[in-house]
């Protein structure tokens, strides 16, 4: 195992080194939409318990698994070149068991989150007036945590396209992923539920305690772990020709 981790960092210290700017246009991108959603944020926690725009349900539950993403070329080249499929292949021709490859990418997944958040959330409370008048920071950070953990649970599938499937089979994916997202906020509204709603209420009751966010986390975290040990269990076997 510590053969593996050690395989897996210097996987992650390539990546990084290879794409200098990653990091760079992740923050910039995660600082555009925190300034663009921290009004519509900042909105529904001053009507809280008057109304619930379901574009808040849909706008976070979409943002969620976008968290966990690094913008590298290699994600934005998926489409036309196929690259992640180019870059098993890359690795199936050096001497690099598979499972350092899985667990660099579960890696890159922490990172990702934990800059994504920081930045995102971040600014989003920084900005927003009546978030800070409604929430307190153990509770908001309950809250973020919470949409971590919902952002944990959708990469699952990610990882599995990326593995298995063509750039346009997981462009279309990606697509289908989305159309679900809105119909399930659209659906839950008009049945008188929101997910952010029940979030932001759970955290504010019980703040690092609370129920909701750690269990997102844990179910996220072993959904996510469960989906890339079958993904790695299949991907052995896929023909990358």
């Amino acid at each position: 195992m510590q053969q593996v981790l050690h395989n897996a960092l210097k996987i992650v210290k390539k990546d990084f080194a290879s794409d200098k700017l990653q990091i760079l246009w992740t923050m910039l991108f995660m600082v555009y939409m925190g300034f663009a959603t921290s009004v519509i944020i900042d909105n529904q926690f001053e009507h809280l318990d008057e109304y619930i725009n379901p574009f808040t349900d849909f706008m976070l539950v979409f943002y969620a698994p976008l968290l966990g993403f690094l913008f590298s070329r290699r994600s934005f080249r998926y489409l036309n070149e196929d690259s992640y499929t180019r870059m098993l292949y890359f690795y199936r021709s050096i001497p690099v068991p598979a499972s350092a490859i899985f667990v660099s990418r579960l890696m890159n997944s922490l990172i990702a989150f934990t800059i994504n958040g920081i930045v995102l959330f971040g600014i989003v409370y920084a900005i927003g007036n009546h978030i800070r008048d409604a929430i307190d920071i153990p509770s908001y950070i309950a809250f973020v945590l919470t949409w971590i953990g919902i952002g944990f649970l959708i990469t699952g599938p990610y990882i599995y396209w990326e593995n298995m499937c063509s750039g346009k089979a997981y462009f279309r994916n990606s697509l289908l992923v989305m159309v679900l997202t809105a119909g399930s906020a659209v659906l839950l509204s008009l049945l008188g539920y929101s997910i952010f709603e029940f979030v932001a209420k759970a955290a504010m009751k019980w703040g690092l305690l609370s129920p909701v966010m750690w269990g997102s986390l844990i179910v996220g975290l072993g959904a996510m772990l469960l989906m890339s040990k079958f993904t790695y269990a299949r991907q052995q076997t896929r023909d990358l020709s």
